[in-house]
């Protein structure tokens, strides 16, 4: 059973993906530096590319059913303190432990009115340096066919109780990031809630939880379309 995924706009959330929460004022400032904390400051484009799968969990007709997409990426601009924008996002192909499935997908922000995000130098001890987010109003629909009947269910995200993805960003260098193996900033979250939305067939599981995580880097070379920056965030 094909389910496709796609963009819809009804929900300020960040996207799935991976992502992120709306960064909100703080009392440290914020620089996003080339591959050290003392580095050169960076402004230019990024991708956010989640490592391993985004997994999820739905309570689907009284039954717990599982599922994983193979992989996401986000891509956008930044400013060296912190603010940017979303230009693009896709999502590999998906399939639940009920034979749903999802080709992978290129999401449309043609009708995405807010794309901006942020990163916040925000470090928390033995845990995070920031956080990273995303404010685009994304959200992902899913069909398929259940007892005879065409199944359509659209979802937003929250993260935290609050309506966006954010993911803990954690520097290169950091002995408590999530992906020890790789010498990159990454982000992490498995406080995601996936928010059922108007629209939803009555047979739509009313949320479900997801949780992933994902590297980010910038351009060597701007416009390149080439993500082979190590970056750093600091005050």
């Amino acid at each position: 059973m094909k389910a496709p995924i796609r963009l819809v706009t009804p929900l300020v959330a960040a996207s799935a993906a991976l992502a992120m929460t709306a960064g909100t004022a703080s009392a440290a400032t914020t620089t996003i530096r080339e591959e050290t904390a003392t580095g050169a400051p960076y402004s230019g484009n990024w991708q956010v590319s989640t490592v391993g799968t985004l997994d999820f969990a739905v309570t689907f007709l009284g039954s717990r059913v599982t599922g994983s997409c193979e992989d996401a990426t986000l891509q956008g601009t930044v400013e060296s303190t912190g603010a940017g924008e979303l230009t693009a996002a896709s999502i590999g192909a998906c399939q639940t432990s009920n034979g749903f499935s999802s080709p992978a997908t290129d999401l449309d922000l043609s009708e995405v009115p807010d794309r901006s995000g942020s990163v916040t130098y925000d470090p928390v001890q033995d845990g995070r340096d920031g956080v990273l987010s995303i404010n685009a109003g994304l959200s992902f629909k899913i069909e398929g066919q259940v007892l005879g009947f065409t199944v359509t269910c659209f979802y937003g995200f929250q993260t935290g109780g609050s309506p966006g993805l954010a993911f803990d960003v954690y520097n290169r260098d950091n002995p408590n990031r999530p992906l020890p193996g790789h010498d990159d900033a990454q982000g992490v979250s498995d406080d995601i809630t996936l928010v059922r939305q108007p629209g939803s067939s009555a047979l739509c599981p009313s949320d479900g939880t997801g949780s992933g995580a994902a590297i980010a880097r910038g351009e060597s070379t701007p416009g390149s379309g080439v993500f082979d920056r190590k970056l750093y965030v600091t005050s």
